[in-house]
């Protein structure tokens, strides 16, 4: 299958995910967000929650482009309001999180960590995968740690029932995530999913 009908085809199973959402209740009480910045493990944390019973959105191509890019921000809320739990963009993004934080009041936050050069090489592998080229390493850890300045201030004064700092290679980190969320697991470390080469 070549990569053109690829790409058609996940933006059609984004359309259709919408699309039945339509008929899913809106809900505006409290959420649980994670806001690790992107190859901090977002996907095994999205994943982790939907093992926890939650109902979990990450990336959706049409709330990025189509609404968030566009400055749709109460369609993303709208969106939002649709789930339990939310992980990897728009949700990350330091503008949305003041707004997520006060749109679902008693909101849980998840920040994830991770080791810097495994960050750095997690990022230039995916990049050179999806592109076909390498980032600008030294700007993108620079905008890591911008994000992680942001977030470490908003949330210092929180208390730890509503945020919780994590790292997805913690061998105790799923049972942390559990202990967090008010949930109990016989599981203590993270499944690990979109493992890079």
């Amino acid at each position: 299958m070549n990569k053109r009908i690829k790409q058609n085809l996940k933006s059609l199973k984004d359309y259709l995910k919408i699309f039945i959402l339509i008929f899913r209740k809106s809900n505006y009480d409290s959420k649980v967000f994670c806001i690790g910045y992107n190859k901090t493990g977002t996907t095994s944390l999205g994943r982790s929650l939907k093992m926890l019973g939650y109902k979990n959105s990450s990336f959706n191509k049409i709330v990025w482009k189509k609404y968030y890019l566009n400055n749709r921000i109460d369609k993303v809320l709208k969106y939002t309001a649709k789930f339990d739990s939310l992980d990897d963009l728009p949700w990350l993004k330091e503008e949305m999180i003041p707004i997520l934080d006060e749109k679902f009041p008693n909101s849980k936050f998840i920040y994830l960590i991770r080791e810097e050069e495994a960050w750095k090489k997690s990022l230039n592998n995916w990049s050179y995968k999806k592109f076909e080229k390498h980032p600008d390493l030294e700007k993108s850890l620079e905008e890591y740690k911008s994000h992680k300045d942001f977030v470490l201030d908003y949330f210092k004064k929180r208390s730890e029932e509503d945020f919780i700092i994590l790292d997805i290679k913690d061998p105790e980190g799923f049972k942390k995530l559990g202990l967090f969320l008010g949930k109990t697991t016989s599981r203590d470390d993270f499944p690990h999913f979109n493992k890079g080469n």
